[in-house]
């Protein structure tokens, strides 16, 4: 053992808290695993644009007229893209912690994104903008898919009805 793990192991803090034990205990839909894995692609997608295109979207896929404005206004666009880019790279890490750790929280993530749609949908309603961008086309796909995934994700499965009468008439279930 390095000083370097000995003097890690020593600190007062408990740095393996922050990443509990795996959790991969699933018992919804798998077709919820893989949609989910979908909207960690979109996600990610969103992000690195969002955060690494020079008008972080803006102009170039939102279609906001950037060059009309004054330099203040087009570096404050820009800025504010590049922050909702960093929210979907966040979003991201935690939609692929989830797939590849944690899946017993995957209702949970369904529920948050849920959320997140229907705020983006109050949104567009309250305060649209001049264009409309591929986003609130999207929130127009993801809000009912998120919600039917979300049902999926925390569906249990229940016996059939002949075989259950079956089973309590043979003495199985007493």
């Amino acid at each position: 053992m390095t000083k370097l793990d000995t003097l890690w192991r020593r600190t007062i803090f408990d740095w393996s808290t922050i990443l509990p034990p795996v959790r991969n205990q699933y018992s919804g839909s798998k077709l919820s695993l893989y949609f989910l894995v979908l909207i960690g692609c979109i996600f990610t997608f969103r992000g690195c644009v969002h955060y690494f295109a020079p008008d972080g979207g803006s102009g170039s896929i939102a279609g906001i007229p950037i060059d009309t404005y004054s330099e203040g206004a087009v570096k404050t666009i820009i800025n504010s893209f590049g922050v909702y880019g960093i929210g979907h790279l966040l979003e991201a890490a935690i939609v692929w912690m989830v797939i590849i750790r944690y899946r017993s929280l995957i209702p949970l993530t369904y529920a948050f994104i849920w959320v997140s749609q229907v705020l983006g949908f109050a949104l567009m309603s309250i305060k649209p903008l001049p264009v409309v961008p591929p986003g609130q086309i999207g929130i127009y796909l993801m809000l009912p898919l998120v919600s039917i995934f979300l049902l999926l994700s925390i569906r249990r499965s229940l016996p059939i009805e002949g075989s259950a009468a079956r089973e309590i008439s043979h003495g199985r279930n007493a």
